[in-house]
């Protein structure tokens, strides 16, 4: 049985001085009078005495109630009566070594709030293990994200552990929405808000920042943590304190005024390294102690009134509105960054240029569909996450593909569905595997292509596992590169003579045995192979002479299949596999051999890419789906 903390504050702060015992009395009195007055709990009306007796702070025995009532959490937790209890114990099952959200929370635990005594005690982080971990296993699509720790560790030392995780959740899912995922979307779009902000209400600042080049950034690590990183912590109460009561626009009126109180000496600063000293040395300086009155600027008291008297007019409304401007912006650039990554990461797989692959990456983007959780999965690089299903890749084929052809197209797409879809799911294919394929169909030479059928007509999904590593390992591209070259001329004869050249010996010889090793097809297995090739070039104009070099090459094939059962049977014997005498069996090699051997069906497959240009596939596809 797993026993739940309660605010830590109550065990780790014991060094209370007396007078600070007794400021604490006062406020609590004073909360009890407005309590008499006004009610208490959900129901307590807003008035301009509880604004007054919140920029006081609330006092530590009151935390807890009052975060849990202004943050709305208090609903959420009254709706999911011993949820968090099952999520502690659900997600203390998962195993930390193999678990990679677990993983980061643990690296993290002790990052959360190191000078904090709570935290340097195990009770401490085995209470904010448990948040977390309770977290990331309630919201999946979130899971763990940077500053969690923080916020968490915060709300641990004023909340019972249930309280707090569903203040977390209010947090995470509400109150700063988007902002704590992998991407941090929320955040990045509330600083173009912020720069909005900046440029209405401090033009000149703003110009200023902007030109050092801090402008947008300067906000992220406030908003992120509400300025529990960048505050003495007793302040940064202060502001917890009026944020979870007002909400959003707390955090833009409070930046908004450093900047303003920090105004002369910013536009005085020479570079982004100026500008943070200046800001670092004032937010340090911002204590709840008294002071004299010749620093009463720096109070944070009277900072959060001068922030409602400075710029209480923003918002929450407004903020909004400003969001959703400011969305599609950060969209797209991440979008933009996705494309860079997708071209920057398949270049190496592929022989097509960087503007082809994005071209293909914004088609097959289109036709995925990915889900948050997806999105935001950590382990993958963005484009990795797009994946299309069988539906969605056929409807590519149609468009894309130059094998899309005859009575029957959709045969053969499916098989090369199939064979690529090994390593992803049995129901979906992802970029970097749709890339591979497209790069054989459009760029791959004669071998290739034909490695690429015999391999597609293999029953077994394990055979064609194993068969397609041959096909994709990088000696692959070697040979795709001499088809290149010959469409590139100049350039192309330097560069084919130069691969040849760095091929050793040896190489050679592995390159042959790769071959070799894949499997033997089978006569059922055969017979689709033929239909499909039948299939992909009875559509051509030359179909009489595709037509009498198939079934030629396709009769010779059946003879070596029926020629070669003994020697086979006593090769195989040697190798101690079983096998019968009167199984037809028929190796790449032979199929390579007898294809070569015809030469309109090795014209065929070295034009068949080339009739309409990738540029114009493409085009149709825009033309169609995305007007």
């Amino acid at each position: 049985m797993i026993t739940l903390s309660f605010p830590l504050y109550l065990q780790f702060n014991s060094n209370d001085t007396e007078e600070r015992q007794a400021q604490e009395k006062l406020k609590e009195d004073l909360w009890n009078i407005h309590f008499s007055i006004y009610g208490r709990g959900s129901t307590m009306y807003r008035t301009n005495e509880l604004y007054e007796l919140i920029f006081q702070g609330i006092p530590d025995s009151l935390r807890n109630e009052l975060w849990l009532i202004f943050s709305g959490a208090i609903h959420e937790k009254a709706a999911n009566i011993n949820i968090y209890q099952k999520l502690v114990h659900e997600s203390s099952l998962v195993k930390t070594d193999h678990d990679s959200t677990n993983d980061e929370i643990e690296r993290d635990l002790y990052r959360a709030l190191p000078d904090q005594k709570a935290y340097q005690h195990e009770s401490g982080i085995s209470a904010l293990r448990r948040l977390l971990r309770a977290y990331a296993c309630h919201n999946t699509d979130v899971g763990y994200c940077q500053a969690m720790n923080i916020i968490g560790g915060v709300l641990l030392l004023y909340m019972n552990e249930e309280d707090a995780f569903w203040t977390l959740a209010a947090l995470c899912e509400r109150l700063l929405p988007d902002y704590y995922n992998t991407k941090v979307v929320g955040a990045l779009i509330d600083q173009g808000v912020f720069s909005d902000y900046c440029n209405a209400y401090l033009p000149d600042l703003y110009d200023k920042l902007k030109g050092i080049g801090i402008a947008a950034c300067i906000s992220l690590s406030w908003f992120l943590t509400l300025f529990i990183c960048v505050l003495p912590f007793e302040s940064a109460l202060y502001v917890i304190d009026i944020f979870f009561y007002d909400g959003i626009k707390v955090l833009f009126q409070l930046a908004l005024t450093i900047l303003k109180e920090n105004q002369e000496r910013l536009l005085k600063c020479h570079d982004d390294g100026d500008a943070i000293m200046i800001l670092t040395s004032y937010l340090d300086d911002l204590t709840d102690e008294n002071i004299n009155a010749n620093d009463k600027e720096k109070k944070i008291v009277h900072l959060i009134k001068q922030s409602y008297m400075n710029y209480n007019s923003i918002s929450e409304d407004d903020i909004n509105r400003l969001r959703l401007k400011h969305r599609l912006k950060v969209v797209q650039t991440m979008a933009e960054s996705i494309l860079q990554s997708a071209a920057k990461n398949t270049l190496k797989y592929t022989l097509f240029t960087e503007y082809e692959i994005k071209d293909l990456f914004y088609v097959f983007k289109d036709a995925s569909r990915i889900s948050l959780t997806e999105a935001t999965d950590p382990k993958k690089l963005a484009y990795e996450t797009y994946r299309v299903g069988r539906d969605e890749y056929l409807v590519l084929c149609k468009y894309l593909s130059p094998w899309f052809i005859g009575e029957h197209p959709d045969d053969l797409a499916k098989r090369l569905f199939d064979v690529f879809s090994i390593s992803t799911n049995s129901n979906v294919i992802d970029f970097i595997n749709f890339i591979r394929l497209w790069n054989i169909l459009l760029n791959g030479d004669f071998r290739d292509k034909l490695k690429l059928l015999f391999i597609a007509h293999m029953d077994e999904g394990k055979r064609r596992e194993k068969a397609i590593t041959t096909l994709l390992e990088p000696t692959t591209l070697l040979s795709i590169s001499t088809t290149i070259d010959k469409k590139k001329q100049a350039e192309s004869t330097m560069t084919a003579e130069k691969d040849s050249s760095v091929l050793e010996p040896q190489e050679e010889e592995a390159i042959k045995l790769k071959s070799s090793q894949l499997p033997l097809m089978n006569q059922t297995e055969f017979i689709h192979l033929c239909k499909s090739m039948y299939n992909l070039m009875t559509s051509d104009v030359d179909d009489e002479n595709l037509f009498r070099a198939l079934t030629t090459s396709s009769t010779i094939l059946f003879k070596t299949g029926e020629m070669c059962k003994p020697y086979r049977r006593l090769e195989v014997d040697n190798k101690n596999i079983e096998q019968t005498d009167n199984e037809w069996t028929l190796s790449f090699e032979q199929f390579e051999a007898a294809m070569n051997a015809e030469t309109s069906i090795v014209t065929w497959f070295e034009l068949s890419s080339h009739r309409q240009s990738l540029e114009h596939r493409i085009h149709n596809y825009n033309q169609d789906f995305l007007r």
